[in-house]
């Protein structure tokens, strides 16, 4: 087996690999999305009279924020040109993890913690855009 080949072949089955998987998680995105942003306009509507629409703008925002997470079309561009965290870096992370056997289990506990800690993250810029008038500090 000519070893000058089987680099490219190996990144091309993992390019088409994470595609793939990014396809699904952009799927699955606008499958929980559909509902989530109806019944947020619904809502929005019914409270049209007391409050300017909140939570369908919110929806958008989440939108876009998990868009640009996925990062659908990242393998086109390289990986170098892409410096902020998404799926991209979560996958490093875990092809890290399955590659080395003797670190895995003590990578896997770190990339757990740090996933928790994005997804806290994430989940405390949501409450600040949900409130735009209120101040945390």
């Amino acid at each position: 087996m000519d070893p000058e080949i089987t680099p490219p072949r190996r990144s091309l089955v993992r390019d088409v690999a994470v595609f793939q998987l990014k396809l699904l998680l952009d799927a699955a995105r606008d499958l929980v999305l559909s509902p989530v942003s109806l019944a947020a306009a619904l809502l929005d509507f019914i409270l049209s009279k007391h409050q300017p629409p909140r939570y369908f703008p919110a929806v958008l925002r989440l939108g876009e924020r998990s868009e640009a997470w996925i990062d659908l079309w990242s393998a086109g561009r390289g990986a170098q040109s892409n410096e902020h965290v998404n799926v991209d870096a979560v996958l490093s992370h875990v092809e890290a993890v399955v590659r080395d056997p003797k670190g895995g289990a003590h990578r896997a506990r770190v990339l757990k913690r740090w996933a928790t800690r994005q997804v806290a993250k994430s989940r405390r810029a949501e409450a600040r855009e949900a409130t735009p008038g209120e101040t945390s500090d």
